[in-house]
């Protein structure tokens, strides 16, 4: 099967790769554009890695150095005893250290990383939260199901094959496009003892049952951007949101679009992000 034009040029791109030691724990990375251009940081959701921006990453590029990382606990990052939003902000920090006036693009999970990014850090150039409802806290039955996936060990797979084609976005049963199926799950997936299983540490769910207070205001330039079904920013969310963001914060809505919006809608992403960024 052909692969997009579009998506091909983008993982043709050339890009740089590394690893950044916080707190004990290599953070990788991978980083298109200049160095010294003003720095972009995407920052993925929960169960996810730095591979999801693969497609989106290099589009964004021109005239700014991106960068995405993979959070402790995900992808080809290390993996610590513990975890926790405060700990992950910290790991995003230690890459923008000495840029001006960063942005960040936080998706889901992300999003919380960013809140905390943006109270640890003064200075953000903006921030970009892509349906995620960072501003509310989860319910109690939400919590129940992140406290089993954290203590439920990874389901391993026979061959490599079999894990790609078993990939599913976290919270997500729906297909994705083949070649984001081929592409991020591929990358997503990891050799061990019983064959093949997942790269993100089950425990990284853990820090998703703790309570997450929203204790003061974003300060920083803010946008919110939605999906158009299946949103995790439901009424309650978006009316605390607006509380805490900057009031001339942007807010919009992929139509289109399920809760992982780098992989049902890409190019209206690129495009709402293209915008933001030139506007910050």
């Amino acid at each position: 099967m052909t692969d997009p034009e579009w998506f091909r040029r983008a993982l043709d791109a050339p890009v740089d790769t590394g690893t950044v030691r916080v707190e004990g724990v290599d953070i990788a990375y991978r980083a298109w554009g200049r160095v010294g251009d003003r720095m972009v940081a995407l920052v993925h959701g929960a169960a996810a890695n730095a591979h999801w921006w693969d497609h989106i990453g290099p589009a964004l590029a021109q005239g700014h150095r991106v960068v995405a990382l993979s959070l402790s606990g995900h992808g080809d990052s290390g993996r610590r005893s513990s975890y926790s939003y405060a700990l992950w902000a910290r790991e995003v920090a230690a890459l923008l250290e000495g840029c001006d006036q960063p942005i960040v693009v936080a998706h889901s999970m992300g999003g919380r990383v960013a809140y905390h990014l943006a109270a640890q850090r003064p200075g953000l150039g903006g921030i970009a939260f892509i349906d995620t409802g960072f501003a509310g806290m989860p319910n109690a039955a939400s919590r129940a199901v992140f406290a089993d996936l954290a203590a439920r060990p990874s389901r391993s797979y026979r061959t490599r094959e079999e894990a790609v084609a078993a990939f599913r976005p976290f919270g997500s049963t729906a297909p994705i496009a083949d070649h984001l199926q081929r592409h991020i799950g591929g990358h997503s997936v990891r050799r061990v003892p019983e064959g093949w299983s997942w790269k993100f540490d089950p425990a990284v769910f853990h820090a998703l049952t703790l309570p997450h207070a929203v204790s003061g205001p974003v300060l920083a330039p803010a946008a919110l951007l939605r999906a158009g079904h299946g949103s995790v920013v439901i009424k309650e969310v978006l009316e605390a949101t607006r509380l805490v963001l900057p009031s001339d914060s942007v807010f919009e809505t992929i139509p289109g679009s399920g809760h992982h919006v780098m992989l049902d809608a890409p190019l209206e992403l690129v495009a709402w992000l293209r915008d933001l960024i030139r506007a910050w």
